[in-house]
């Protein structure tokens, strides 16, 4: 999955103040539409649970990458899917 190798380049994005309704600010806007419209498409699709907060699985889904870009040297499509596994499975044995 190439969204962790992107990531990885600009981590320090994920962490930056943004200045509302700067450039910027309409940049995440327009990624934040776009991640709940594929979290909703996830979720009608039966992969999460009907009941979930989207904005939730959103912030977890960054916190999850943001935790990924701490293992600098590991296979970056090791780490996709962890973190596909953790948001879709979570922690309990399978």
């Amino acid at each position: 999955m190439k969204v962790l190798r992107v990531k990885s380049a600009f981590g320090f994005a994920l962490g930056q103040p943004v200045e509302p309704g700067s450039a910027v600010a309409q940049t995440w806007e327009g990624i934040t539409t776009h991640r709940l419209d594929l979290l909703a498409a996830a979720r009608d699709g039966g992969l999460l649970d009907p009941a979930v907060d989207l904005d939730w699985v959103r912030r977890v889904y960054y916190a999850l990458i943001g935790e990924a870009l701490h293992s600098p040297g590991d296979d970056p499509d090791a780490l996709a899917t962890k973190v596909l596994d953790t948001l879709l499975h979570g922690l309990g044995p399978r």
